[in-house]
């Protein structure tokens, strides 16, 4: 079934809209993190990000709070956005998915913030939870994302001539 073409163009605008905000979120804000802990607390040791974890104070209740905070940030990314608006038609379901999609991502960048956090605090000793934490939205952000065929089914399901 194709769409009427003024629900195609806004199909197109919205995934458009939808592939800038999760490569901003997902990609270019933890690239940037990674980039300013590694030339700021790490003073360009670049190798210290593979240096394991055998130097990180799990002690300090900074890693833990960060840890939780980026855990349950990931579980509600993945969890949350697939429920709100399940029920919406037409351009009330691209609004609702266009709503996931910054959820989403919001949720995503929590997870490099919380990296950015430890990078900074803790510097060196923090160095490789800092890079798992800057990877995961990334990988995140791969698994997560409805591609254009989906956008265009919560579309296709509902009447063509649905007011806006």
């Amino acid at each position: 079934m194709t769409l009427p073409p003024d629900l195609e163009r806004d199909l197109q605008t919205s995934v458009r809209q939808a592939r800038l905000v999760a490569l901003t979120c997902c990609y270019i804000a933890p690239a940037m993190y990674l980039l300013s802990v590694g030339s700021s607390a790490l003073r360009g040791r670049w190798r210290l990000f593979l240096g394991g974890f055998g130097q990180l104070p799990w002690a300090d209740p900074r890693v833990p709070g960060a840890l939780a905070l980026a855990a349950a940030a990931l579980l509600l990314a993945w969890l949350l956005p697939p429920r709100l608006g399940r029920r919406a038609r037409g351009r009330a379901a691209l609004g609702a998915l266009r709503g996931r999609n910054l959820l989403t991502c919001a949720l995503l960048v929590l997870v490099a913030v919380s990296g950015l956090f430890l990078g900074v605090k803790l510097g060196p000793p923090a160095a490789s939870l800092s890079l798992v934490l800057f990877l995961a939205p990334m990988a995140a952000g791969l698994a997560r994302f409805p591609g254009t065929a989906r956008w265009r089914q919560a579309l296709e399901r509902s009447p063509a001539g649905e007011p806006r």
